[in-house]
């Protein structure tokens, strides 16, 4: 099967897990961005999502028989698998509920196609050769990759460790899980004295954390975190350098800290994310769930859903609403997200993910950037979607130079 009906039926399977509300974080954050790719597809999501155009349409369609001869064996197999009685069955024999399941598969893959051919082969893609023959090399994505610092001082570079057991610190056996993760368990000893441990990621790395009272964090690329191997104390608290996204585990006994540059945010049980990079103007703090409080010196907001703070250099916070959290944690589920962002703020990001040393020539361009990219794409990749927007580049090793 070719890789565009692979594709094709990813987006059907998609829109069906949407329609009956079996849609993972990941999944529907996946569906956004190919919603977000073009007016065509979001078009075509919002006509599939609605049931009178469904029934509208459905009597166009050709039966499964015709389309499974029509070369649409795979779609075929996959509804019969779900329902028997689909075997060869007329369109027109499900009830309402499988109806709108079907129809969306079905049509998601023509229309699917259709979008493919059009958008895919001919005017939205540019051709590789330009951005090609200005590279003298190419850089992979970044990935996994983080050295823990333990309380000695010792350092372990957990992308070449082995899973299992790494170190005891304090009450903590320090463990690198089998999916990569690193994960404490707190043994049945009392600590004599508080620990400190520090994970960091370098520039194109990025690592998930479990800290001893069981919260999750997500380390992005050029980053670091120190926490303590066991919380004894009446809080949590714990340091942040760069970005992370954090799960806390509830406990309202003994809240949840993170300190950032001078900045305090106290949180109980909640899920939020801190952007606190040196090279960036502001540090944002974004509440997807609970609420958190963030304040610096004097001045303090108490943050709801959908919110984030700004804190700028000059020390003053600021909160904006209705944000679009799913963009902001885009890079937890393997996407860039640009939100009127600016070409440098763009080319910042990228250094970060493939440890570049970005330089310009020339005017910079003032268009601002919408949408998402994969970050598992090889740099050339990700050069070729940016150069149709009045830039280019050159490539040698790791410096980028970036020119009208």
């Amino acid at each position: 099967m070719s890789e565009d009906i692979k594709y094709i039926e990813r987006i059907a399977a998609l829109i069906t897990a949407q329609i009956r509300g079996t849609l993972t974080e990941e999944e529907a954050l996946e569906l956004k961005v190919w919603c977000a790719q073009s007016a065509a597809n979001q078009a075509l999501f919002d006509k599939l999502s609605d049931p009178e155009y469904v029934k509208d349409n459905m009597k166009d369609l050709p039966n499964m028989q015709a389309l499974k001869s029509a070369g649409w064996d795979r779609l075929h197999s996959m509804l019969s698998a779900e329902d028997p009685e689909w075997q060869g069955a007329p369109v027109r024999r499900v009830n309402w509920r499988r109806y709108w399941v079907v129809a969306s598969l079905i049509g998601v893959a023509i229309v699917g196609t259709l979008l493919y051919v059009r958008s895919g082969h001919d005017a939205g893609v540019v051709s590789s050769a330009p951005v090609a023959s200005r590279l003298k090399n190419d850089v992979a994505p970044g990935g996994n990759k983080a050295v823990l610092t333990l309380s000695d001082g010792t350092s372990v570079v957990l992308d070449k460790a082995e899973k299992g057991a790494i170190a005891s610190q304090g009450a903590a056996r320090v463990m690198k899980l089998d999916d990569g993760k690193l994960a404490y368990n707190i043994l049945n000893e009392k600590p004599t004295e508080l620990a400190y441990n520090t994970l960091t990621t370098p520039a194109a790395g990025q690592f998930q954390v479990l800290l001893p009272d069981g919260s999750k964090v997500w380390l992005n690329n050029a980053s670091s975190l120190r926490y303590p191997v066991a919380f004894t104390g009446k809080d949590r608290e714990v340091a942040l350098k760069g970005e992370a996204y954090f799960e806390v585990a509830h406990n309202s006994r003994q809240p949840f800290r993170v300190r950032v540059d001078g900045m305090l945010v106290d949180v109980l049980g909640t899920s939020f994310n801190i952007s606190a990079y040196a090279d960036e103007r502001t540090i944002k703090t974004t509440l997807l769930t609970g609420a958190v409080r963030v304040s610096k010196g004097d001045a303090g907001t108490l943050l709801k859903p959908n919110e984030q703070v700004l804190l700028d250099d000059a020390g003053k916070l600021s909160v904006l609403k209705d944000v679009d959290v799913d963009g902001v944690v885009a890079w937890k589920s393997g996407y860039f997200h640009f939100e009127r962002a600016d070409l440098k703020t763009v080319m910042r990001m990228l250094a970060r993910w493939y440890d570049l040393d970005v330089q310009y020539e020339g005017a910079v361009t003032s268009h601002e950037f919408e949408g998402y990219i994969e970050r598992d794409l090889n740099l050339s990749q990700v050069l070729q979607i940016l150069q149709k927007n009045q830039v280019h580049f050159d490539l040698n090793g790791r410096k980028l130079t970036v020119r009208p």
